[in-house]
C-alpha cells in the first residue's frame, strides 16, 4: 500500500477540496491518502479568517463523507501553532509507513511557487511521485510544468476544472455566500464561527 500526502491551508475547506479527495481516491484506490489542514503556511502567514480549531471542525464537516481507514484526516500540522513544512510531515510519514511510498498531491496553482517551498529539492527526491489535480488548464490541454521538476516524478491527473478557492469563497462570505461550494453544515459552522469573530466572542 502506498500513500498520498495532500495538505493545504483548507481557508476554509470547500467543493474544490472535495474534488481533490474525490478524484485522488477513485485513481489511487488502493493506497492511503492522508489530508493534512495546516494553520501557518509559509506562503500564506496572514489572512487566516478561522481558528486552528474552527479549521479542523470545518475540515470535519465538508469531508466527513470522504473519511475512512484509507482516507485520514491528519492533525499533524493543525496542531502546530508555528509554521509547518511539508517535508516535516512527510518525513513524519515514512516513520509511519517505513515499507511505503510517498507521493505528494498539489493543486495545478502550487507548481509556479513549489520551489519557493523549503527543502523543495529533498521533497522531491523523497517521493515517488508529485500527483498534479488540474485547477486551471482543462484536459486534454497540458498543463505547464517548470523546469525544476523531474518530468519523471510528475503525474498530471485528467480530471475536469473547478476553479474556485479558499480565497475566491472568503471574499463572498459576509455577502452571498454560494452554497454549493460548501456543505450545508459546513456554512453554517464557518457562519457562526466569522460571526464570533466579528462581536468578538470566542468558540
Amino acid at each position: 500500500m502506498e500513500v498520498l500526502f495532500f495538505g493545504g491551508s483548507f481557508n476554509p475547506p470547500h467543493l474544490g477540496h472535495r474534488h481533490v479527495i474525490e478524484t485522488i481516491s477513485k485513481s489511487y484506490p488502493n493506497d492511503l491518502l492522508y489530508i493534512c489542514p495546516n494553520y501557518v503556511s509559509p506562503l500564506k502567514e496572514t489572512g487566516k479568517e478561522f481558528r486552528a480549531n474552527e479549521i479542523w471542525e470545518l475540515c470535519l464537516s465538508e469531508f466527513k463523507s470522504f473519511l475512512s481507514e484509507k482516507v485520514i484526516l491528519w492533525d499533524e500540522e493543525i496542531k502546530k501553532p508555528n509554521i509547518s513544512y511539508t517535508i516535516d510531515s512527510l518525513h513524519l510519514l515514512q516513520n509511519l509507513h517505513p515499507n511505503s511510498k510517498i507521493s505528494l498531491v498539489i493543486g495545478e496553482d502550487n507548481l509556479g511557487s513549489f520551489d519557493q517551498w523549503k527543502s523543495f529539492r529533498e521533497i522531491l527526491n523523497l517521493v515517488k511521485m508529485v500527483v498534479v489535480v488540474r485547477r486551471e488548464t482543462p484536459y486534454p490541454n497540458e498543463v505547464l510544468i517548470p523546469d525544476f521538476f523531474p518530468k519523471s516524478k510528475i503525474i498530471v491527473l485528467a480530471n475536469p476544472v473547478l476553479p474556485i478557492s479558499s480565497t475566491e469563497i472568503r471574499k463572498i462570505f459576509y455577502g452571498n455566500l454560494v452554497t454549493e461550494y460548501l456543505l450545508p453544515r459546513t456554512k453554517e459552522l464557518a457562519l457562526k464561527f466569522l460571526n464570533a469573530k466579528d462581536k468578538g466572542g470566542s468558540n
